[in-house]
């Protein structure tokens, strides 16, 4: 008489299947970088900005609000002097027009979509991309360029009156 077990693929199909669930489950979604107070990242820099958002409701008055009009004005849709960290009705609003022109879904917010987006116009300048290293991008719009730092502790910064301002969360002194 022969007994059959199951065999080794049922218990592999197991394994994974547990591991698969308990990795669904346990693993916290990618977020935007608040956690870190800044925007942040680290490797490749293509995809440092696909877990940022801000907009009226979320860090509206911040130096990652700061950092999003950098881009507006980049782009020609803000002036210089509109630069000061405060995403109100008129960031909102040229928001929407950049998406639009963008062709991605117009919500008026910098989301990660729109983040990721203009994630894709920064252009290696100098430094590396190695952990622990700087790095200096170029953000390059449609009408005006602008670089931007990562510094060794992974956060984004960039150049505003004279110096250069960490692109956090929490802090807004890019008034």
């Amino acid at each position: 008489m022969t007994i059959r077990t199951a065999g080794p693929r049922a218990a592999v199909a197991v394994v994974v299947g547990t591991l698969g669930a308990t990795l669904a489950l346990g693993t916290p979604p990618a977020s935007a970088a608040v956690s870190d107070g800044y925007v942040s990242g680290s490797g490749a820099f293509r995809n440092d900005w696909s877990d940022e958002t801000v907009h009226t409701g979320y860090y509206p008055r911040s130096n990652a609000a700061c950092l999003w009009q950098k881009v507006l004005w980049a782009e020609g849709l803000l002036g210089n002097a509109e630069v000061d960290g405060s995403f109100g009705s008129k960031t909102r609003a040229r928001t929407g027009q950049l998406q639009s022109r963008w062709g991605i879904p117009t919500s008026g917010k910098a989301d990660k979509a729109t983040f990721t987006e203009a994630a894709g116009r920064l252009r290696f300048a100098s430094g590396s991309t190695a952990d622990g290293k700087r790095l200096e991008l170029t953000y390059r719009g449609a009408a005006h360029r602008f670089t931007v730092r990562r510094d060794e502790r992974g956060r984004h910064g960039f150049h505003l009156d004279g110096g250069w301002k960490a692109a956090s969360y929490k802090k807004r002194t890019c008034v």
